[in-house]
């Protein structure tokens, strides 16, 4: 996939410069990009234009607003990630993400929403998939997902439910061989699904921005069932781990490992997708899906590396498989690259990100507030 993109670098290094402010309680609006004071409220936004051939030319913006509701020193920061961007085809994300630390820390709600319309690809199931000349289709979806995880026996321990919920259409199957021909593939219309379970975390990280040290250890389920109102019945269970060294001045090392198994009969278009801005960097999301998916990657940081810049190296690899039994080493898929950081809050070590990355055939460029792990 080949991505040009104009003019985007430039507005990359100047928003930090023209999008931060910061709201305090004794003061009415003040331009302060580097602190952040206990009770305040900041936030920092930036433009966006890109050109890519899935999408034509888009115009977007993303940001961050973030805030500490409990007075205290060792107060988690809560935060809400607002992204969007609309293209001259039609195309458009709106995408929205509260992460909210209540009740003295006591309760975690993280959630997610998202209301899209735009082209998917969809080769086929596996990690062989063949490449068609007709592999996009076009989407509608809009999707929720909330996890509420109160502390528990240990302050690092945090259990709950998660529950998600997705209504995705099929808006155009643009001569896609698959859509238009394949009866039996489950999901072919889009559908409804809905799913509850099980959300456990354990949290060590010294800084929930830019963490350092310690580790996050995430693992939830999620049951689609008729009672809830899916209209597919299958079961997805999701393990994140985390972990965070400190080898050499404020460098970082940071390792993830992600593992994604479902069961059932799931939509061909909840299976995991290999590839996105977090994980698997530089392949194309949709290009390979299965019900099982993997990945295990590493990020070399380096804060501050001139002025507010810095700088992460980055390698990965992983790949879908029918099940956790049936993981192949001949098919796993490289991914490397490095990303550009522009610190925009020294205290709370919040930072935007622009990362480069390659995979297999492929690559990406992605913007984002904050780490991708």
């Amino acid at each position: 996939m080949k991505i040009v993109y104009a003019f985007i670098l430039i507005i990359f290094f100047i928003a930090p410069m023209l999008f931060a402010q910061s709201e305090k309680s004794d003061t009415s609006v003040v331009t302060k990009p580097d602190t952040v004071g206990i009770g305040g409220v900041d936030w920092f936004a930036y433009p966006y234009i890109f050109y890519s051939p899935e999408t034509s030319l888009a115009f977007g913006g993303g940001g961050i607003v973030y805030f500490e509701l409990y007075d205290k020193p060792e107060a988690k920061s809560s935060s809400i990630t607002p992204s969007f961007y609309y293209t001259i085809n039609g195309q458009y994300d709106i995408t929205i993400i509260p992460e909210l630390f209540l009740l003295d820390d006591n309760l975690k709600i993280w959630s997610k929403i998202n209301y899209s319309s735009y082209f998917d690809r969809y080769y086929g199931i596996g990690n062989n998939s063949p490449e068609i000349e007709n592999d996009q289709y076009l989407q509608d979806n809009f999707q929720a997902q909330i996890k509420l995880q109160p502390k528990l026996f240990d302050d690092r321990l945090n259990i709950g439910i998660n529950y998600e919920i997705r209504n995705m259409t099929v808006a155009d199957v643009k001569g896609n061989p698959f859509l238009e021909n394949d009866s039996t593939l489950v999901g072919r219309d889009g559908g409804l699904t809905s799913g509850l379970g099980l959300a456990v975390a354990w949290d060590t990280r010294d800084n929930n921005f830019f963490p350092s040290s310690g580790g996050y250890y995430e693992a939830y389920a999620s049951n689609f069932y008729e009672f809830l109102g899916s209209d597919f019945e299958y079961n997805k269970y999701i393990v994140d781990l985390r972990h965070y060294f400190n080898p050499i001045s404020d460098n970082v090392i940071a390792v993830q490992s992600y593992l994604l198994m479902e069961s059932g009969t799931p939509p061909f278009y909840d299976l995991g997708l290999l590839g996105g801005s977090k994980l698997m960097r530089g392949t194309i999301l949709g290009r390979y899906r299965d019900k099982t998916y993997y990945t295990v990657q590493t990020e070399y940081r380096i804060p501050n590396l001139i002025w507010k810049f810095g700088l992460i190296l980055m390698a990965g690899f992983g790949d879908v498989a029918p099940s956790v039994g049936r993981i192949t080493i001949s098919t796993v898929k490289p991914t490397y690259g490095f990303g550009i950081r522009f610190r925009i809050d020294e205290l709370q070590k919040v930072e935007i990100r622009m990362d480069l990355a390659f995979g297999r055939g492929s690559n990406g460029i992605y913007f984002d507030i904050n780490q991708a792990f």
